[in-house]
């Protein structure tokens, strides 16, 4: 299993945020195709205190070539696009592979 990682730092909005993350964002991600699922997990905090992150978006594809063939779609596009515009100063990215063992 693939997962791209999507870690939002707290905007400074967070009820304008979570509007416009989970009612046009997410349906807009999942369109895109060969995207198996979509977790969404708030952080509530840290073993420090607060945690410097807000929120995590984990999609998950079936390999690396899933979400590379995936990446191309004009549905990805539009929704990279659309988390720059609204998240651009607030996301990080990564990538992983699940391992068992």
């Amino acid at each position: 299993m693939f997962k791209m990682i999507a870690l939002f730092k707290k905007p400074e909005d967070t009820e304008k945020f979570d509007e416009y993350y989970f009612n046009t964002h997410i349906p807009l991600t999942e369109k895109i195709p060969g995207l198996q699922r979509v977790e969404v997990t708030k952080f509530t905090g840290s073993p420090m205190g607060e945690s410097p992150y807000y929120l995590m978006c984990e999609m998950y594809y079936e390999n690396k070539q899933a979400f590379k063939e995936a990446s191309k779609t004009e549905e990805s596009k539009a929704s990279g696009k659309d988390v720059m515009k609204f998240a651009g100063n607030l996301v990080t990215f990564m990538f992983g592979e699940e391992t068992h063992g």
